[in-house]
């Protein structure tokens, strides 16, 4: 299962309409985030990569229609991808990941 890439706007838009939440993949704090995207905290959140690629079944499903968000948009595609084919659930991955939004936030 291929992992579809949105734009922000299409991510926004998506998390809305099914109810779920951008997941935050980086090291900063998610609060920092949420700032430069101008996202309030019931639109995203953070987790670990690592623990979300190899998760069991019933905790991938749990991330059903949620938007995976890193800084280049690699690991998010990876994350997302891991996702769908572990539980066989639709995940997305935005597409640039932060910096193609706001810039290098390093």
């Amino acid at each position: 299962m291929s992992v579809k890439e949105i734009d922000f706007e299409e991510a926004v838009s998506f998390i809305k309409k099914h109810r779920t939440k951008m997941v935050w993949l980086g090291r900063e704090p998610v609060e920092y985030i949420r700032e430069l995207l101008g996202l309030g905290s019931e639109e995203m959140v953070s987790a670990k990569p690592n623990e979300l690629a190899f998760a069991d079944k019933a905790e991938a499903a749990k991330f059903r229609n949620h938007v995976f968000v890193c800084y280049h948009g690699n690991t998010s595609r990876y994350v997302a991808e891991a996702i769908n084919e572990n539980a066989m659930v639709e995940t997305l991955s935005l597409r640039g990941g932060v910096t193609r939004i706001v810039g290098e936030i390093f």
